[in-house]
């Protein structure tokens, strides 16, 4: 197992990593739109036929439709590997520090389960108070709508997370038949630098702890 000091760092190079594929991944989705516009059905037919099934009818698909997903995709790992990061910080200080309480046996869940105990039972301080720490809460919460509801909102069932969206201009919503929620790119770079920026503060906490 990690040593609780190294446990920020390998998130942090994670993070890196995860903003070079979300980088390349909006690459990949801007390069096959221009590669789609410019094919012809009838000049290119291997080609609409080896990569697109003889579909000509997904333009709008490539630039809005499947982008979304990606990104909404983006938003659903980040949250779950600052989860995973919280938790393994935790299972590292109950170690090496033989602490009575393992995080399974503390209340709660998720992200708040963590943060008990880091601050509680591991006795680190957690930079809750910080706008960093409140950009991922909110992360969380707008995740839910794409983890539990694929990404439709629910004027009655959701107006915290319609208020997060009406505050943040990388967030969006458009009414159809449904309410749907738009995950922008500059918004799952929000998200990446406030976890960048929490794991830092873990990071130093934990040093002077030790």
């Amino acid at each position: 197992m990690q040593k609780s000091d190294q446990v920020s760092l390998y998130f942090l190079s994670d993070l890196e990593n995860f903003r070079i594929f979300v980088e390349l991944s909006a690459r990949h989705w801007s390069e096959e739109l221009i590669r789609y516009n410019e094919s012809d059905l009838e000049m290119n037919e291997s080609v609409f036929w080896d990569r697109y099934k003889y579909r000509n009818d997904l333009g709008a698909h490539f630039q809005e439709v499947f982008p979304q997903y990606q990104k909404q995709s983006f938003l659903l790992m980040s949250v779950l590997l600052f989860e995973d990061y919280l938790n393994q910080l935790c299972h590292s200080f109950h170690f090496e520090n033989a602490l009575n309480c393992t995080l399974k046996d503390y209340g709660g869940s998720g992200i708040e389960r963590a943060k008990s105990y880091l601050r509680k039972v591991a006795k680190i301080e957690v930079p809750t108070e910080t706008p960093s720490w409140s950009k991922i809460v909110e992360a969380r919460d707008i995740r839910n709508i794409i983890a539990h509801n694929a990404g439709h909102l629910d004027e009655e069932l959701h107006s915290k997370q319609f208020k997060i969206v009406k505050k943040n201009l990388n967030l969006n919503s458009h009414q159809f038949a449904r309410i749907h929620l738009e995950v922008t790119q500059m918004y799952i770079y929000e998200v990446l630098d406030a976890m960048t920026s929490v794991a830092k503060d873990l990071w130093r906490n934990t040093k002077e702890n030790a």
